[in-house]
């Protein structure tokens, strides 16, 4: 899309800066100028920059697991009234949910080249994408923030570790601020050390991502060990929970477990466009993806649960004490045993090897993802590095530190993302592989008036948001009924729909879009562009895809040698 001369008033002060902020031409890359719909990040990605093999995306996903946060989420249902055999069953019905989900919503990426900003356009319309994008905006806030604090609590106990008077700090907040002087003083300092971090581009981060894995996964397995044998063993497994569950009670707790395990991680499921872009080809993120969800994502947090049932087993509840979130239990180690130079060095190398994962988590799945979100709000003026610097700092304002002080707050947050995103991902998977036949018109996701396909209505498209409504809307008063002022009030099947929404929101919006779709068919279903204009498929994709290379972006076109990493040197570098 060609942009239109700037304005006379470009000599003013305020045009003198919205220039200042426009990003730079990107060198070398064709049809990446900076408009108000694309920029370098936002453009489908050409076969320089896609380096990614079947072991990055494994070092991808060892960030979600291999962390706290592969953790916390499971050992959390403990606190719900499920014994550890009980959530180790939940866990595994939902990794196989999840491969499902993660696979369906990055096929997209890995076949076009394009992140989830620019695939909201062709499910909502040119204009409707925005819609899906600041949702998801607004839901990597708060996860970047809940990790931000938690790397600010591990943080927190390596400097306790090393620093008595750190350790000793005087509290001089209130118990309604649910943090501690000393917590606030590691979440400022984790905050400041991770911003260099957000600089680095995502198709840089692959190499490290293997580094961390290696180190957070030693710190998993030391912790759990560590705690089952200060334990003597994790105790009665068949009955360890802060209040059992018997009949219903016991299975919609059940169900509720497996909304929250997938509400946990739905945020990266809804984005994984934005990484199975980086593919070197199509599909081949799909062994990697599979392999480390079903392996790190079950192992972890089988650990965490036994690791949880031995603190409670040693130290007393586990929602009471926040023994479901590893910090919690490192801080209680030197609370009780300080003097212990075993207890400071084993907090020390377990804080280390998480806070190491925590922020590679919060660097690539929260930060990069979230910041690619932001750029396509305004390509123009907002790159993903600009994107992530504006995510962090909206996420201090959220209050993070309240949603992660007690099991029952953080288990309804990740809950009430599922109901939202569920359904939403429903619509993007209905539309693409059942309305669109998987073919996409990459041109026109960049072409905002009625000569686009995905013009739609005003560049609305009314079908996936009619889709969309209706699988969020029946979760709205179960998400309400959450609070306990109301659960009282709102009838229990309400409740009981919330649980089930990350299947039957899903699917209720699946349906309903296909319905909708094909009894008002939009036009250009099938369509695919003439030429690649974006220089973005090796000749074997072009031909696969039934797309023609011009001639002057053949000479720039990598072969099937593309993913050696030999290649990784003629990357050139996001400004």
């Amino acid at each position: 899309m060609t942009e239109a001369p700037p304005p006379s008033g470009n000599s003013s002060v305020c045009g003198r800066i919205k220039h200042v902020l426009e990003l730079p031409p990107a060198a070398g890359e064709l049809n990446s100028e900076p408009d108000h719909w694309k920029n370098r990040d936002l453009i489908p990605l050409p076969p320089n920059r896609r380096i990614w093999k079947d072991v990055d995306f494994i070092g991808l996903w060892s960030t979600v697991f291999l962390t706290t946060f592969g953790w916390q989420a499971t050992a959390s249902l403990l606190a719900l009234g499920l014994n550890i055999w009980q959530a180790v069953l939940c866990n595994f019905i939902a990794r196989l949910f999840q491969v499902v989900f993660v696979l369906s919503m990055g096929w997209p990426g890995g076949v076009w080249h394009i992140g989830y900003s620019v695939s909201s356009r062709y499910a909502f319309g040119v204009f409707g994408g925005f819609v899906p994008l600041v949702l998801r905006i607004g839901l990597c806030t708060v996860w970047y923030g809940v990790q931000a604090f938690t790397g600010g609590q591990l943080l927190g106990v390596i400097l306790s570790t090393i620093f008595p008077t750190y350790h000793n700090m005087k509290n001089t907040l209130p118990a309604s601020a649910s943090m501690t002087t000393k917590q606030f003083v590691g979440y400022v300092i984790y905050n400041i050390i991770v911003l260099p971090l957000l600089y680095i581009q995502p198709e840089k981060l692959r190499k490290p991502f293997r580094y961390t894995m290696i180190l957070s996964g030693l710190s998993i397995i030391g912790l759990s060990v560590g705690l089952l044998a200060g334990a003597k063993g994790p105790g009665d497994l068949a009955s360890i929970a802060s209040n059992s569950a018997h009949g219903s009670k016991l299975g919609w707790g059940f169900v509720q477990g497996i909304s929250v395990i997938l509400g946990s991680g739905v945020v990266g499921m809804s984005s994984q466009s934005d990484f199975s872009r980086f593919a070197r080809r199509p599909g081949d993120q799909v062994l990697g993806q599979t392999l480390a969800v079903m392996v790190f994502g079950n192992i972890v947090p089988v650990l965490g649960l036994l690791g949880t049932a031995a603190a409670s087993k040693m130290y007393g509840d586990v929602a009471e004490l926040g023994l479901w979130n590893p910090p919690n239990i490192l801080e209680l180690w030197l609370d009780q045993q300080y003097d212990n130079p075993k207890i400071r060095a084993a907090a020390f190398f377990a804080a280390v090897g998480f806070l190491a994962s925590i922020i590679a988590l919060n660097s690539i799945e929260n930060g990069v993802s979230g910041g690619m979100d932001v750029a396509g709000l305004a390509p123009k003026y907002i790159s993903i590095r600009r994107g992530s610097y504006i995510l962090a700092a909206l996420s201090v304002v959220i209050q993070p530190w309240q949603i992660i002080a007690k099991a029952s707050v953080f288990t309804s947050v990740i809950s009430s993302f599922g109901s939202i995103l569920f359904p939403l991902m429903g619509v993007f998977t209905a539309d693409y592989f059942l309305i669109r036949s998987k073919k996409l018109k990459l041109e026109d996701l960049y072409t905002a008036n009625s000569d686009s396909i995905y013009w739609f209505n005003g560049g609305f498209n009314w079908r996936s948001f009619a889709a969309w409504t209706l699988g969020f809307g029946f979760s709205v008063p179960g998400l309400v009924a959450v609070d306990p002022k109301y659960t009282d009030i709102i009838p229990a099947g309400f409740l009981h729909f919330f649980y089930l929404s990350f299947i039957a929101g899903y699917l209720i919006s699946f349906t309903t879009h296909w319905l909708f779709s094909t009894v008002f068919q939009p036009r250009g279903l099938g369509e695919t562009d003439r030429l690649d204009s974006f220089g973005t498929f090796t000749p074997d994709e072009a031909e696969k895809l039934g797309i023609e290379i011009p001639l002057a972006s053949e000479q720039t076109s990598f072969d099937e040698t593309v993913g050696k990493e030999a290649s990784e040197t003629h990357s050139s570098v996001i400004v």
